[in-house]
């Protein structure tokens, strides 16, 4: 009776611990019918019967390169791992790994650790890299093309000097594009660590300083900006970083705006604090509005280029934004044009 009380208790024991694993957990016997799975295992294989242990996996299961997997670790009666990809609403990844069961219950045991995350940091990453060796790539390539040209000694000057303005152009292009890969690093660095601090103070005064600092290009423009903020609202800031937001908006306002429009900046107060950026110009699609807070994502590349953007800007505002423990999203219509709007805490 003891010894009966005692196994029931080490078999509960078990499968609290193999309930509660994040990995998939699975056993099948030799006729390919299965032996056990815990809760992990039937979400990441989408077993959705009752019941499933002592039936057929090649019944339960339907995703096909786990099956194989399967076949594999059959035949070759060795233990195997390998990453597959699991089919559902969206892709999913896992490592799987199979040992060989041996015993009065011969079979396999199989575990799934779920590597998604791990595998969409690792395409970021990718894509990063590629972004970044395309972006310094053009004006490295316009360097060096006008100064080979300019080595030639049948070059008029005037030639000559309109060629090194381009690629004095160029250069400058290029150490923005450094500055601001630098300034976006140190942002992101920030949101792992303490080293910034959250200061209370009034965000009008954030607000008409990045409004002076941007005034001269707004002027060139003949843009006004208008600013409607009660001067009693507080905030925990970082003056500095939520500064380099605002002006960030305002350029982009500035430049991809109509010219001789007002851009108009106001704030309302709820649960949050909301800060609206409102200007005219072209209407962003509804397939961008994520996307062009993506390093490098220009909606119109060429034109972005004349600009003289480096597609940072946008990014590097929402990590402030991020840092400040805020949101920023953006509507855009013919009819009411483009609103960045960052809530922040109150």
């Amino acid at each position: 009776m003891i010894k009966n009380i005692k196994s029931q208790y080490n078999q509960n024991e078990k499968d609290v611990i193999l309930s509660s694993m994040t990995e998939g957990v699975l056993a099948v016997d030799r006729n390919r019918k299965l032996i056990m799975i815990n809760n992990a295992g039937l979400a990441y294989l989408e077993v959705k019967i009752d019941n499933p242990v002592g039936k057929s996996v090649d019944t339960i299961i339907q995703d096909n390169n786990f099956l194989s997997f399967l076949n594999k670790l059959f035949e070759n009666k060795e233990p195997l791992k390998e990453e597959i990809r699991i089919k559902k609403n969206t892709d999913r990844f896992f490592l799987v790994n199979g040992t060989i069961l041996k015993g009065k219950k011969p079979g396999v045991l199989i575990v799934l650790s779920d590597i998604t995350k791990l595998k969409q940091l690792e395409k970021i990453r990718q894509d990063f890299v590629a972004n970044v060796s395309h972006e310094l790539k053009t004006p490295i390539t316009s360097i060096v093309g006008f100064l080979e040209t300019i080595k030639q000694s049948k070059i008029p000057q005037e030639k000559r000097k309109s060629f090194l303005k381009k690629a004095l152009k160029h250069s400058n292009r290029l150490n923005t594009i450094i500055d601001d890969l630098l300034w976006l690093s140190k942002i992101e660095a920030m949101e792992d660590s303490d080293s910034f601090d959250l200061i209370s103070q009034p965000l009008l005064h954030i607000i008409n300083g990045a409004v002076d600092d941007i005034q001269p290009t707004a002027d060139k423009n003949k843009n006004t900006i208008e600013v409607s903020c009660d001067s009693s609202i507080q905030l925990l800031a970082d003056s500095q970083l939520l500064r380099e937001a605002f002006i960030n908006l305002l350029e982009n306002a500035i430049k991809y705006g109509e010219q001789s429009t007002p851009i108009i900046i106001k704030t309302d107060i709820n649960k949050n604090i909301a800060i609206h950026f409102h200007n005219r110009g072209e209407v962003i699609a509804t397939k961008d509005k994520e996307k062009i807070f993506h390093r490098f994502y220009r909606i119109d590349k060429s034109r972005s280029r004349r600009q003289r953007g480096t597609g940072l800007g946008l990014a590097i505002v929402k990590h402030i934004v991020f840092v400040h423990g805020g949101e920023i999203s953006v509507e855009s219509n013919a009819e009411a044009g483009t609103i960045f709007t960052i809530t922040l805490p109150a």
